[in-house]
């Protein structure tokens, strides 16, 4: 037996309102988390959570969503980000302390390839989400110290100390290609 929703009610409005806003955004938003995770498949989960959060907050206040939901969606996703990388950050440090890999089975990568996805995934958490805003979404420093929660000037620094970490990915790629 199907359930009838009221089609007047608060909830039913909230929503059809998330549907709206899911069939538009999901892309997009899965984009965003690729490029602040590094992985695709991290990346929808964490455009997926990020709704999940929302869904949470319409259902407790129906009009938490103010004209275009995009703004908020991606400071949602960069702050679930952040958190997660927090998170594992924590859960890594708790497992080095209690085993460590043995020296001689360490694997090193090819220096000679340039991977732009491990040379993001270098940056600190709050550096890569700087980075990808500011390039990627091509919004103002203004706008990026407003997601970010950060003064402007913090931006900017952060912009510097990023592209001077990646050249030096870049230089150590060049002087092993010859």
């Amino acid at each position: 037996m199907a359930v009838k929703r009221d089609l007047a009610s608060p909830e039913a409005t909230a929503m059809q309102s998330l549907e709206g806003i899911y069939r538009a955004e999901i892309g997009r938003l899965a984009s965003l988390g690729t490029m602040l995770t590094g992985d695709a498949s991290a990346g929808e989960d964490l455009a997926h959570d990020t709704f999940v959060q929302l869904a949470k907050r319409l259902r407790h206040d129906g009009d938490y969503v103010h004209g275009h939901a995009w703004p908020l969606l991606r400071t949602m996703i960069v702050r679930l980000a952040m958190k997660r990388r927090r998170a594992l950050s924590r859960e890594l440090l708790r497992l080095a302390r209690v085993w460590q890999p043995p020296v001689e089975d360490r694997w090193e990568p090819d220096p000679s390839l340039l991977d732009w996805r491990a040379a993001l995934r270098a940056l600190p958490p709050r550096m890569r989400a700087t980075v990808v805003l500011f390039y990627a979404e091509d919004l103002s420093t203004n706008d990026v110290a407003a997601h970010l929660g950060c003064s402007p000037r913090t931006v900017e620094n952060q912009l510097r100390l990023a592209r001077q970490r990646l050249a030096v990915s870049v230089r150590r790629s060049e002087e092993s290609d010859e």
